[in-house]
């Protein structure tokens, strides 16, 4: 191997330099901070920018605007057969629905499984409608109703729920999205289901009032002309209004009264054809 031999001889005591151009090329320089650059902008365009998605927790808005009367009374009438024209057929119940005083007193599997299901749609078109939030109410809350089970009298619960923020709480609150900046949505929509656990099928509730001479046009189908042919955006919804300042909601009918407080929001099991 041939190798090129540099002689530097010293001739007297004056310090000798030697200059040995060397090239820089800079082409690489920030090259990390650009990778990092890309990388983020690659992440923001897969799975977009970050969004708030904390939740409150939204009560029920007082009455009288204090904070007494705090509380949301639902009913819940099961059908218990006969002609549907009679407004009697329905009872606040569980015995119409199937079960026996001994199953709902015991709190058997077939009792304590089963709930009514509330859920919270943007909209009453069912083609374009996406359902939000849902709430749950379990059977083991509620008002009690006095029956004879073996000749003994004894209470046992019934479909009359009065949610507050003590007791009877689940149900009482809608958690939603605290700010508007990702989904602004003020209203939404409720449907009512029950979920029999002993039949293992859910049962279709319908708004309504149970008086007929007050409320002929929201009610279940004993007061309507034709049973099974109605307009369902106004017999299977109630409104549920937001307000994001109190985080508090109202529930009302399809006319704007308020309901749940001093008028129970009531649901009718819907009798299908």
């Amino acid at each position: 191997m041939d190798v090129n031999k540099f002689q530097i001889l010293q001739t007297g005591l004056v310090d000798k330099e030697i200059v040995l151009p060397v090239q820089l090329n800079w082409d690489y320089l920030g090259l990390d901070d650009a990778i990092d650059a890309y990388e983020e902008d690659m992440i923001n365009q897969v799975i977009g920018l970050g969004r708030d998605f904390e939740v409150s927790r939204f009560a029920h808005e007082p009455a009288t605007g204090t904070t007494n009367d705090t509380f949301i009374n639902y009913e819940f009438y099961f059908y218990s057969g006969g002609p549907l024209n009679q407004i009697s057929n329905w009872k606040i119940d569980y015995l119409n629905q199937g079960f026996t005083s001994q199953e709902v007193f015991y709190y058997v599997n077939s009792f304590s499984n089963s709930f009514f299901k509330l859920d919270l749609y943007d909209s009453v078109d069912e083609k374009k409608q996406i359902n939000y939030v849902t709430m749950i109410i379990p059977t083991q809350q509620g008002t009690k109703m006095d029956v004879v089970m073996n000749r003994t009298p004894v209470k046992i619960n019934k479909p009359n729920f009065v949610l507050d923020y003590i007791g009877d709480s689940e149900g009482f609150f809608i958690y939603w999205l605290k700010k508007r900046n990702f989904l602004d949505i003020k209203r939404f929509y409720m449907t009512a289901k029950f979920f029999d656990a002993k039949t293992g099928q859910f049962i279709k509730m319908m708004t309504g009032s149970t008086n007929r001479q007050v409320d002929r046009t929201n009610g279940p189908q004993a007061y309507l002309t034709n049973p099974f042919s109605f307009d369902s955006t106004k017999y299977f919804y109630y409104q549920v209004d937001l307000d994001y300042e109190k985080q508090t909601y109202v529930v009302s009918n399809t006319e704007g009264q308020r309901l749940g407080t001093n008028i129970p929001i009531k649901w009718f099991e819907y009798v299908n054809p």
